[in-house]
């Protein structure tokens, strides 16, 4: 599963080939350098908001459509693996991980709660 930079990414490649423009050239239009850019396309940066905007604005875009994904659920839980994955503080992953779990709690309980409205029916 890709996380949300990773798409971020990807709608940036395919911006940047689409208008012929380099990436440095898209670099300097949302005020980063060649070097971060280069991580925010490889899905290797976790974007900020203020960056988010700036991407969106520079590709004519909603911040909305930047970030959408197929499921919400994903929205919520890449950026949580991602962040797990790039910290190497031990407390801090052990945090995320707690979180990751209780969100997947939260998707299943809210799923079960579905299926007993649909039985219901």
């Amino acid at each position: 599963m890709k996380t949300i930079f990773e798409e971020i990414g990807e709608k940036i490649i395919h911006y940047i080939e689409k208008h012929q423009i380099s990436q440095t050239e898209f670099a300097e239009r949302i005020g980063v350098s060649k070097q971060v850019m280069s991580k925010i396309v490889k899905g290797q940066k976790a974007t900020n908001i203020e960056e988010i905007k700036k991407i969106a604005d520079v590709m004519n875009i909603s911040v909305d459509e930047l970030v959408h994904h197929e499921s919400e659920t994903n929205v919520i839980e890449d950026p949580i693996l991602f962040m797990m994955n790039q910290t190497e503080n031990a407390k801090i992953r052990h945090h995320l991980q707690y979180l990751d779990y209780v969100m997947d709690e939260m998707i299943e309980l809210e799923e079960l709660k579905k299926t007993r409205s649909i039985d219901r029916d």
